[in-house]
């Protein structure tokens, strides 16, 4: 029996060891998967201070971290009519558009999950993001 209980403490040890380590380290593990993947990009150095050996180019890292569309946009929004029933809250925060005496709604709550709504309002192509 105590052979089991020393087993258990030992095991318990090496799982707390673990996970303080792995805490310690995570965001810098994280850093470098990000780094893994990035593209170096040269641009022209366009500041003041630039020192005698410079080329006039800057490297930058780029990293993506979502691919193309990787938020989808709405791309043909529907509106519910004033009135109508709605799952809206009625202190819901909203991006509000009015142009040639069209208005509308755009609630930030689903703008945090799309980033972006591609629309027609007084006859005016817009794009809304947040």
């Amino acid at each position: 029996m105590g052979d089991i209980v020393g087993k258990s403490s030992v095991i318990i040890i090496i799982i707390l060891v673990a996970l303080v380590v792995g805490v310690i380290f995570l965001p810098q593990l994280g850093q470098f998967t990000l780094r893994f993947g990035a593209e170096t990009l040269t641009v022209v150095d366009t500041s003041a201070q630039r020192t005698p050996d410079s080329d006039g180019t800057i490297d930058l890292k780029m990293i993506t971290i979502l691919g193309r569309e990787g938020i989808p946009a709405i791309l043909d929004p529907v509106f519910a009519r004033q009135g109508a029933e709605s799952n809206m809250e009625p202190a819901e925060r909203v991006i509000g558009v009015s142009i040639n005496g069209e208005s509308r709604a755009y609630p930030i709550n689903l703008m945090s999950r799309h980033e972006i709504v591609n629309d027609t309002v007084g006859g005016k192509a817009i794009a809304v993001t947040w």
